[in-house]
């Protein structure tokens, strides 16, 4: 098959759904189909405001010596286009084209045949952006969706729509593992930061602040795609765009991984932290109960409530036992998902579309 992947925009910082579809990329590649990344400049939203965020942050990455490369490359045998806008003219022929985001949804439906059968893999029920109802539309337009959980799954069921999955998410064995039997784990927690609402850093930071009141000696560490916009106590380490080597050994050198989303797909960071020996402590927000469960291999508390939280990450730095037995149950849970088994339910559903 000749297949498409459509980006939304142009991708400079580490972004899980843009690493997921780099994954499939490669190993489509690899089974011998021909795959095209496709990354525009520029996307249609209709709203005005959404373009003038992308100026900010252009900015902003100027001001923080962000290059103006892609985070994210294919292996070889993978195409990569840059284009400035979502037009056919720029975008190859084939057998299939996967819009990835709703902001590149509507242009891939005005593709014509000649991209091939038209597709939506949705890696979120995006809902939660300000332009909630042009979103829900995208979710009716003629594409047949494709969703990474089953929870998403169920939202496209309730609106009327039929949606193929669930596809799952994996951690690549080679870039997230255990590095020594017993790594000395000097950080008491870590927790990834992003600035947008949903992602609950405020309430991170408030969690570490309580525990740093509980245990004046815990050692905190924040990993960051750009320089935090909130206000970071000077005892918490910040780390800004760190490689995939320092991503791991920042796993392997934490006892407690904690995740404050409100909102989540199916996140990748509680898995690459799972599958490198970390207890995870997280809000339980849907896409995180498609692979955890409370007191088996992770600690799960109600989205929002951060006394609770705060109490489950303190519970693990006061037991040791329990630690390790929740690092265990995770790492166990990690192992049961891989990107060929992914892909394979990705190629199938492709094929059986376009035959």
């Amino acid at each position: 098959m000749n297949i498409t992947f459509i980006l939304p925009g142009f991708i400079k910082t580490p972004m899980g759904g843009v690493k997921v579809i780099n994954e499939y990329a490669n190993r489509l590649a690899e089974c011998g189909h021909e795959v095209t990344l496709v990354y525009p400049l520029e996307v249609r939203t209709g709203n005005p405001l959404y373009a003038f965020r992308k100026k900010i942050s252009a900015l902003v990455d100027r001001l923080q010596n962000v290059t103006n490369n892609l985070y994210y490359n294919p292996n070889p045998a993978v195409n990569l286009i840059v284009i400035r806008n979502l037009t056919s003219k720029y975008i190859p022929g084939g057998d299939a084209v996967v819009a990835v985001g709703w902001q590149t949804a509507e242009a891939v439906a005005d593709l014509p045949p000649e991209h091939g059968r038209k597709f939506y893999l949705l890696q979120s029920f995006e809902t939660y952006f300000s332009q909630k109802r042009r979103i829900l539309t995208t979710y009716h337009l003629p594409l047949k969706k494709i969703a990474v959980s089953g929870w998403i799954i169920n939202e496209i069921n309730l609106i009327g729509e039929g949606c193929l999955g669930p596809l799952a998410n994996a951690v690549h064995p080679e870039e997230f593992f255990i590095e020594t039997p017993s790594p000395e784990r000097t950080n008491d927690v870590l927790m990834i930061y992003h600035p947008h609402k949903i992602k609950g850093a405020k309430d991170g930071i408030v969690v570490l602040g309580r525990l740093k009141r509980k245990r004046p000696e815990l050692q905190a560490v924040m990993v960051a795609s750009r320089r935090p916009l909130h206000r970071i106590p000077a005892w918490i380490k910040v780390i800004v765009r760190p490689s995939i080597d320092e991503l791991r050994h920042l796993y392997n050198a934490s006892k407690v991984f904690l995740h404050t989303s409100y909102w989540e797909g199916w996140p990748l960071p509680p898995m690459e932290a799972m599958a490198c020996g970390c207890a995870v402590v997280a809000f339980a927000n849907r896409g995180v109960l498609e692979y955890l469960i409370d007191q088996e291999n992770a600690l799960l508390g109600p989205v929002g409530d951060v006394d609770m939280l705060t109490q489950k990450v303190f519970s693990l730095l006061e037991s040791d036992q329990m630690q390790r037995h929740i690092a265990r149950q995770g790492f166990e849970t990690v192992q049961r998902f891989n990107w060929m088994e992914c892909t394979r339910r990705l190629e199938q559903y492709l094929t059986e579309q376009i035959a």
